[in-house]
């Protein structure tokens, strides 16, 4: 119905009713089951992150782990390679020492049982110098594997070993051991060689002190100050004792004493033929025109050199007489009285001894005492040598001269020791005879004294002038 002030009005609208119990409680369940799955969630996040934490430092700690043994074993390589390295080195130089010290003393250490374990040792070191080396595995380092606990991302690092060197083969201490069994040898062999340097110097002092007294009036002062020079430099050396000698010095000191020496007579030895030689002439007789022929006598003096002394002297005939030092100083009287006939005395060594069978220090020997017993009976020292047997090679030459002698041999051998017939003797004279001949003959077999006024007369009668051997122009 209408009413006068206008349409009516809509009705209000009715109010909601309220929700029922159950619908609410539904929604209260579905607020806390979201609530739930986002707390599960969150923790399942956590944990994922959790357990991938864990994971990174497990991994971390497997790979400081395998850095570590890795490390370790090459560390212990390197350590076994360094010192296979040092002693090897150390065998080196020991070989090289050795190898040295026997190379040099060759010629000088004589004997075979100092010299032979050196080479033995030196063979030994050097094979296993020679050795292939190899590095053993002495142990083994483990890393153990690891699984990632995670079922959704199942992984596993595997186990992993390291091999560890421990040493090395040859053994350093095989290397050492070789090194100091090739030291010690070495050792004695170089104490053997400085023996034998300290030997060798002070027998060339010996000769440069003998020389520069033999020599001193002889030759101008400057001459001899080389040898005294080196004497000084020698007798420092030697009163250190054979601890103090180096050979590498001793031995070019020596060889500048035996050379300086050698020098020094060579020339005196020259001057001594020419003086003579030139007084020969000036008396009248020249072997360079004249048929010279010289008459020597070894082996005496004996008794019945006194009976060929008054032989010479009757036929006024010079000789010349080779002395043996043992008899010489047995029968000094003799010998002043060859002397005294206006002969020339010479050098027949000590004890007749074949020369090169003897080493230096013994020629030596035999040589001065003879010097000095001629000397010491008629003042007159000897400056030729003839060698028993002729027995004569470069060494007992060099040492001759270094004492002062010339070594003189002969062209006209007798054989009177082997005939011992008179006429026999004078034969082979006059069947090898020429201007210039060294007739060798023998004073202490009578039957040569014998000979001796027919073979003077037989050469006479051939236009022979008879002279000291030192007058033959080749001697």
């Amino acid at each position: 119905m209408s009413t006068p002030s206008g349409p009516t009005a809509p009705p209000a609208p009715a109010a909601a009713p309220a929700p029922a119990p159950a619908r609410r409680l539904r929604r209260w369940w579905w607020r806390s089951g979201a609530l739930a799955v986002g707390l599960v969630a969150g923790a399942a996040v956590v944990a994922g992150i959790v357990e991938h934490l864990a994971w990174v430092e497990t991994v971390a700690a497997y790979d400081a782990d395998i850095a570590r043994v890795t490390d370790e074993a090459e560390t212990a390589r390197a350590r076994a390679e360094a010192a296979y390295a040092a002693s090897l080195r150390s065998l080196d130089e020991a070989i090289d020492d050795g190898r040295s010290v026997y190379d040099a003393s060759e010629d000088q250490v004589a004997d075979p049982a100092v010299r032979e374990p050196l080479v033995a040792a030196l063979a030994d070191a050097e094979e296993l110098r020679a050795t292939e080396v190899t590095y053993p595995v002495t142990t083994t380092r483990t890393v153990e594997s690891v699984t990632r606990p995670n079922p959704l991302r199942r992984e596993t690092l595997p186990e992993v070993s390291v091999e560890v060197m421990g040493g090395s083969e040859p053994a350093p201490g095989g290397l050492d051991a070789e090194a100091a069994g090739v030291a010690e040898v070495t050792d004695t062999v170089a104490a053997a060689r400085r023996q034998w340097a300290l030997v060798e110097l002070r027998a060339a002092t010996v000769e440069g002190r003998d020389a520069r007294a033999d020599l001193r009036g002889q030759v101008g002062a400057r001459a001899l100050g080389t040898l005294e020079e080196a004497v000084a430099d020698a007798e420092a050396i030697l009163d250190g004792g054979a601890d103090a000698v180096d050979p590498d010095v001793a031995v070019p000191l020596r060889d500048t004493l035996f050379d300086t020496t050698h020098a020094l007579w060579s020339a005196r030895l020259a001057e001594i033929h020419d003086e003579r030689r030139a007084a020969a002439r000036a008396a009248g007789v020249d072997c360079r025109v004249d048929r010279c022929v010289a008459l020597t006598f070894d082996d005496g003096p004996v008794e019945d050199t006194r009976r060929l002394l008054r032989i010479l002297a009757a036929k006024d005939a010079p000789a010349t007489f080779f002395l043996v030092g043992d008899n010489a100083a047995k029968r000094p009287d003799i010998v002043r009285a060859v002397a005294d006939g206006g002969h020339l005395l010479a050098n027949h060594s000590w004890a007749h001894p074949q020369l090169t069978t003897l080493d230096d220090a013994d020629v030596r020997d035999e040589l001065r005492r003879t010097q000095d017993a001629i000397a010491e009976a008629t003042g007159f020292t000897p400056f030729l040598l003839r060698p028993p047997y002729g027995d004569v090679d470069g060494r007992v030459r060099s040492l001759a001269t270094r004492t002062g002698l010339d070594v003189v041999l002969w062209s006209v051998d007798t054989e009177d020791w082997s005939a011992r017939d008179a006429e026999e003797t004078r034969r082979r004279v006059r069947a090898q005879v020429a201007p210039g001949s060294n007739v060798l003959m023998h004073d202490i077999h009578p039957s040569t004294v014998d000979a001796v006024p027919k073979i003077i007369d037989d050469l006479r009668a051939e236009g022979y002038v008879l002279v000291t051997a030192d007058l033959l122009t080749d001697r």
